[in-house]
């Protein structure tokens, strides 16, 4: 089942021989850029590492033990992502229940999120992180012994979460876990956690997936075209996830949205743009502004392309837009490194305490002093 996690073959490759050579450490930090697989890596470890099937083929995914892995229910698996706390009510006691209703019912949607599509983003109701509670309910479970497997699984998601409380507690843990016990945190921000933790974890850095490996899987899906699947590769910028939350998400709207805007560009139609900029008022469409950002940076890359590189371009579909661009402005490559540098700038931009409007109006005049009439 390792194959099925793309782009990460370096990090696989030490996991396997681990296993083969019964070497599997007790404590690793999977770090890297989110949506990369790391929490997958995680749980296909564990599954490997109990899996009744021969050594070879660990994990298999159809053994009983593999099973349970899939649907969060096994009882050697022991999970602790962040979650919000209810006012008044501790967060989970040591056997793990959850007294808020409230919570538990989040707490539950996330796991089912977790198990059916996992690559959908999950929003709380109310702030969360990984407190003291989820820590000594992990130090009573990994002090029992295996229930069924040989070895507890625990994984820790998104540990850089844990507040200073839970981060100190859980160094004791790390210090001399169980030899029946295999720890695996996993992070984006592995800066954020205190340098003790990270001593005591064997590191292994995941990277951003290929786009050609995104490129692949999205093919996979029958209802896309080439020029979509090598779009939604590039603005997902090495997350396998986000590439597959925009295949079924409003890539479509927002796309239509960039090709106006480069047509109000072409037709210096400026009332229309101020139409399209009023919907950046306010944050509420923030989201879709940093997509088509993203869309108009891989524009420019198609219209350095157009000239020298057709096979790099991406909107395939759109080349007499492309050579119409260029035509306005064929020394564009001269222009290109500093715009995008300009619209990355932009992008970041975007998530601080910014106007938006104000924003896609900034850019709106740079497009205009290149590719206006």
């Amino acid at each position: 089942m390792f194959n099925k996690i793309k782009g990460q073959d370096r990090a696989i490759d030490v996991l396997q021989r681990a296993i083969k050579q019964n070497k599997v450490a007790n404590s690793y930090l999977f770090y890297g850029p989110e949506g990369v697989g790391k929490f997958t890596t995680a749980m296909y470890l564990g599954m490997a590492m109990n899996c009744h099937s021969t050594m070879d083929k660990r994990p298999c995914g159809v053994c009983p033990s593999c099973k349970k892995f899939l649907s969060f229910s096994h009882p050697d698996l022991i999970y602790v992502f962040p979650f919000p706390k209810e006012a008044g009510k501790s967060d989970i006691t040591v056997d793990g229940e959850i007294r808020s209703d409230k919570t538990l019912k989040e707490y539950e949607d996330y796991i089912q999120n977790k198990i059916k599509t996992p690559w959908k983003e999950f929003f709380f109701t109310k702030n969360i992180g990984i407190r003291i509670a989820s820590i000594r309910m992990l130090e009573h479970r990994i002090q029992l012994s295996p229930n069924e497997g040989n070895y507890k699984i625990c994984i820790i998601e998104d540990a850089d979460t844990m507040n200073i409380q839970a981060a100190n507690a859980f160094l004791k843990t790390l210090e001399e876990p169980p030899e029946d016990t295999i720890i695996i945190l996993t992070t984006s921000k592995p800066n954020s956690l205190l340098p003790t933790i990270i001593s005591r974890c064997q590191q292994l850095q995941f990277q951003p997936v290929p786009k050609s490996k995104i490129e692949e899987e999205l093919l996979g899906f029958e209802t896309l075209e080439i020029f979509e699947a090598k779009l939604l590769a590039r603005i997902s910028n090495g997350n396998m996830e986000k590439a597959l939350r925009l295949m079924e998400g409003s890539k479509i709207e927002v796309r239509e949205q960039t090709l106006q805007f480069l047509n109000y560009i072409l037709n210096r139609n400026d009332l229309k743009f101020i139409e399209l900029s009023s919907q950046f008022r306010t944050s509420k469409n923030l989201t879709k502004l940093q997509e088509m950002f993203s869309l108009l940076i891989i524009w420019l890359s198609d219209i350095v392309y157009y000239k020298h590189q057709q096979s790099e371009i991406t909107n395939l579909d759109k080349t007499e837009i492309l050579e119409i661009l260029y035509e306005r402005n064929p020394n564009v490559e001269e222009y290109a490194p500093e715009l995008t540098n300009f619209m990355e700038e932009m992008l970041q931009r975007l998530n601080g305490h910014v106007n938006p409007q104000l924003v896609i109006i900034e850019i709106y005049n740079r497009f205009i002093d290149i590719f206006g009439e």
